[in-house]
């Protein structure tokens, strides 16, 4: 699922389990670090706000980042969990 940084890069979500959201992204976050994010061009658009818990160089140079949603409204817990699950 594309999702695009508050900063403007673009992030793939890759999974979702519990308050934990996986991405992969263009940059690395220190662990702890502020991340805020939403679904980009989609209508609704949805923002979202987490916490990193760490990052991890990939196969690709790109960085797989986990991170614990915070503020997580139910109908967005659905929505990630909807577009995920496929």
């Amino acid at each position: 699922m594309n999702l695009r940084l508050s900063s403007g890069e673009p992030v793939i979500a890759k999974r979702f389990e519990g308050n934990v959201l996986t991405l992969h992204s263009p940059k690395a976050f220190a662990p702890g670090s502020p991340i805020s994010f939403d679904t980009g061009d989609d209508e609704p658009k949805r923002a979202f706000e987490g916490r990193t818990i760490g990052s991890k160089r990939i196969h690709d140079g790109t960085f797989e980042v986990r991170l614990r949603l915070v503020n997580l409204r139910r109908e967005h817990r659905l929505f990630l969990e909807e577009r995920l699950a496929r």
